[in-house]
This record gives C-alpha cells, sequence and structure tokens, in this order.
C-alpha cells in the first residue's frame, strides 16, 4: 500500500507540471502576437513601443493630450513613429504642456536602446 500511494503522489505532480508548461506555452504565443514592425503604427496616429525594433507593447495617440501618464509605455519607450497625415508631432516631458520639448516631423521614426518619456503632447506645423 505504501508503494501505491507514492505512485499517485508521483503521478499527480507529473500532471500539475504538465499543465504548467502547456500554460506557459499559450502565454508565449500571445506575446508574439504584439506588433512588430512601425508598419503597424495606423496612419494619423503617434505610436511608442516598449522595446527596441517596434517590438513590445504598442501605445498610440492621435490628438493633443495634457496627460499622457495614463499611458504606460509612453512613460518608458524604446521605439517611435510619427504617422500623423499633416502635422508634426510636438510633445513634452511635463504634464500641462510643460518642460522641455521637441518636435518628432511627419514620417520620421526611431529605435535604440535609450529609453525615453513623454508626459504631454500637441500636433504642430499642420499642412
Amino acid at each position: 500500500m505504501h508503494r501505491t500511494r507514492k505512485f499517485a503522489v508521483l503521478a499527480s505532480g507529473v500532471a500539475l507540471t504538465g499543465g504548467l508548461l502547456a500554460g506557459s506555452a499559450g502565454t508565449a504565443g500571445a506575446a508574439q502576437a504584439a506588433p512588430a514592425a512601425a508598419k503597424d503604427c495606423p496612419s494619423g496616429w503617434f505610436c511608442v513601443w516598449s522595446g527596441k525594433n517596434y517590438t513590445g507593447r504598442m501605445q498610440k495617440v492621435a490628438g493633443t493630450n495634457k496627460d499622457l501618464t495614463k499611458f504606460v509605455v509612453f512613460q518608458g519607450f524604446k521605439s517611435w513613429y510619427n504617422h500623423g497625415r499633416s502635422c508634426d508631432y510636438r510633445w513634452y516631458s511635463r504634464t500641462n504642456h510643460r518642460g522641455e520639448t521637441g518636435v518628432v516631423s511627419r514620417g520620421n521614426k526611431g529605435t535604440g536602446n535609450t529609453v525615453w518619456y513623454q508626459k504631454s503632447n500637441t500636433w504642430v506645423n499642420c499642412r
């Protein structure tokens, strides 16, 4: 009887481990479905990706925003693309359009190891 109980415990441990491995495989598949190229940014939007080379989580904005801190990826991204239709994108280092600022021209994109953040934005130089 002692031998039977030991086998039952071992068998249930293997079944549990198998279930965890199957669950992990499903999660990995979902992570690969994230946008993987700048072309995934819709026309008319400014998009950022958490990883370099347009990988990881993507977030996008199309209008003027006084507070981008509600968008997690805008607080630490490595890739960006201004896919605006007719305007350049002006970013600010602080909320309410304050602090340091810069302009990303329409059609401009970039990626690298530097981690960037933005706290607010507007659209400028519209044609």
